[in-house]
């Protein structure tokens, strides 16, 4: 049967390059700091690309009378102070934890967020946690431990706060899938998005300035490489943007769930490009990490069905 473009095949594409290029950052974050630039300086040039596009399309969006009714001072903020936890805080410890690990380690690690969404809705939303849910958690866990036990016999006691730092990074994320659902369903997911990258864009920027100001200015373009801003460059539009609403086109079309489903191709390929272009390691130990991970989330996603944004 030949394959035609209908909206199920549409969105199924949108959430396969959504999850491909989410994946690939931390290879090209790997690049950034190759020359010398720290997470701080990173992520903030990184949303000062991406902002301009984001305001564009929240000035689209609120051409539509519909939409413009929809937001509220109230949704606003929310809208923002969600933002700015799932954008703001959980990406500058993602990239703070990829200072001291491998991207494939890093990438299965944040991988495990919808552990966390299960967690926090056992312990906040009163939600029932099945065996089958119990032993998707275990099996989630020991294929990041076998990464885990190879990456810090090679790469020494760094590779704990590295992991640690990426951990805090998927807690923050999943508090962020917690609490944005609502807010989708009220203000719908372009209006929510662009308004909560938004105030993520802010608050880093505000976050840069002061330190910039605090170190006396220290860091700006001119101390930067030519291949250090073309890579944040890449980052912003294609693993930031871009992914963000073939995200939000994919649930769409084909639902949260599915969406979820067709994200788990996310750590094959981390491991495909840290391995041909950042030289790493691929052992039986991270084949085995990475195949428990993916199948104790995928578990996780046909039991307890979290949200994916």
């Amino acid at each position: 049967m030949p394959f035609t473009i209908n909206t199920f095949n549409a969105g199924l594409l949108f959430a396969i390059a959504s999850a491909a290029l989410f994946a690939i950052r931390a290879i090209f974050v790997k690049l950034v700091y190759a020359e010398g630039v720290d997470p701080l300086t990173l992520i903030a040039f990184r949303m000062l690309f991406s902002l301009p596009l984001y305001a564009a399309v929240l000035v689209y969006v609120l051409r539509d009378p519909r939409r413009r009714a929809r937001l509220t001072w109230r949704n606003g903020l929310f809208a923002s102070f969600i933002g700015c936890l799932g954008y703001y805080l959980a990406s500058y410890l993602d990239l703070l934890g990829l200072q001291y690990v491998t991207a494939q380690l890093g990438r299965v690690v944040l991988y495990t967020y919808p552990t966390f969404v299960v967690i926090l809705g056992l312990i906040f939303f009163s939600e029932k946690i099945t065996t089958r849910t119990i032993v998707a958690l275990l099996v989630t866990y020991s294929g990041v431990l076998l990464m885990f036990g190879y990456d810090i016999s090679v790469y020494g006691d760094n590779v704990k706060k590295g992991v640690f730092l990426i951990l805090l990074c998927a807690l923050s994320f999943s508090f962020y899938l917690r609490l944005s659902k609502p807010l989708i369903k009220e203000m719908g997911s372009q209006l929510f998005t662009s308004l909560a990258l938004i105030a993520a864009c802010v608050g880093i920027l505000c976050h840069y300035a002061i330190d910039s100001y605090a170190t006396n200015g220290t860091v700006s373009p001119s101390h930067m490489t030519n291949e250090a801003l073309f890579w944040i460059f890449i980052i912003a539009i294609f693993c930031t943007v871009i992914p963000t609403y073939l995200t939000t086109a994919a649930v769409a079309n084909i639902g949260a769930e599915k969406t979820g489903i067709a994200a788990m191709i996310g750590p094959a390929f981390t491991s495909v490009f840290a391995v041909t272009i950042l030289g790493e390691d691929f052992t039986f130990y991270h084949l085995a990490g990475i195949s428990l991970t993916v199948l104790g989330v995928w578990i996780i996603k046909k039991s307890d069905k979290p949200s994916s944004v």
